[in-house]
């Protein structure tokens, strides 16, 4: 008389034999171009987006892109081509300004920018931009500890109210961008204080990769923070300025071993 397998164990030899065929889906990954300050470019399965990198020279000591890659932003040629999403963290002069803003979205009618009330109103201002369609400029203003998740150009992209450091009245927002697979964290010059970053509760959302201003990292109480409440798989410092780089990276590497500093304009991280 022929013995039957127990059900049980018919069901995982199913599965068993499906596990060896059937591989699990690998993430792609996200490609991050620096450009200067905080500016960056994130680029992954055919989509792109710009965070803080149209901007111009601001004050002594403040970096700059190469002319070069100046002219590619604003005309959106490429490696700037194609571009779907423009983020803008706050209204300062070293991440923004409506000049480069505008000319990128004459030449990419693709472009939606998302950013705060005063980063539209000071491109509304300026004259080239008032032909601009109003859909293309998306408002989000974000109260401090509150979180927006949206789906901008097929991107999904979560809004974060982080108050800027020592400057309250400057309206300021964080963002995580879905691309490739990865989450990646641009806190711009946030506030990096207990009370601006637990409410937010970053250190469950996930973080492959926190683009963090360089002093963040090297201050030990502002380091508790990032491992407190932001715990990224991968920090990438930034905003290290024209004045002794080299310090700077040596400084973020003792801080932060495993830590990876931009420091030259287009070099490029994959994740």
């Amino acid at each position: 008389m022929r013995r039957r397998l127990p059900f049980v164990l018919v069901l995982a030899a199913i599965a068993w034999a499906i596990s060896a065929f059937v591989r699990p889906e690998k993430r792609a990954g996200v490609t991050l171009t620096f450009l200067a300050n905080e500016g960056v470019m994130l680029s992954a399965d055919g989509k792109k987006v710009l965070i803080d990198a149209l901007f111009l020279k601001y004050e002594r000591g403040y970096a700059v892109p190469a002319d070069s890659t100046l002219a590619a932003l604003r005309g959106a040629r490429p490696p700037f081509d194609s571009v779907d999403v423009v983020l803008v963290t706050h209204r300062h002069g070293d991440h923004f300004h409506p000049a480069p803003v505008a000319a990128h979205l004459r030449a990419n009618p693709r472009a939606t920018v998302v950013t705060s009330q005063q980063v539209i109103d000071s491109l509304r201002g300026y004259t080239p931009a008032r032909a601009l369609p109003a859909g293309r400029l998306i408002s989000r203003t974000m109260r401090p500890g509150t979180r927006r998740r949206e789906v901008i150009a097929e991107i999904t992209v979560e809004l974060l109210g982080l108050p800027h450091g020592g400057h309250p009245h400057v309206q300021h927002v964080g963002y995580i961008v879905e691309l490739g697979g990865r989450r990646v964290l641009h806190v711009g010059d946030a506030d990096f204080s207990e009370e601006a970053f637990a409410p937010l509760r970053l250190d469950t959302a996930r973080i492959d990769v926190a683009l963090l201003p360089y002093w963040a990292v090297v201050n030990r109480k502002d380091r508790r923070v990032i491992e407190r409440w932001i715990r990224p798989r991968q920090v990438v410092a930034f905003h290290v300025g024209e004045r002794n780089p080299g310090r700077t990276e040596r400084e973020v590497r003792a801080a932060m071993p495993g830590a990876v500093t931009f420091v030259r304009s287009l070099e490029t991280l994959n994740r």
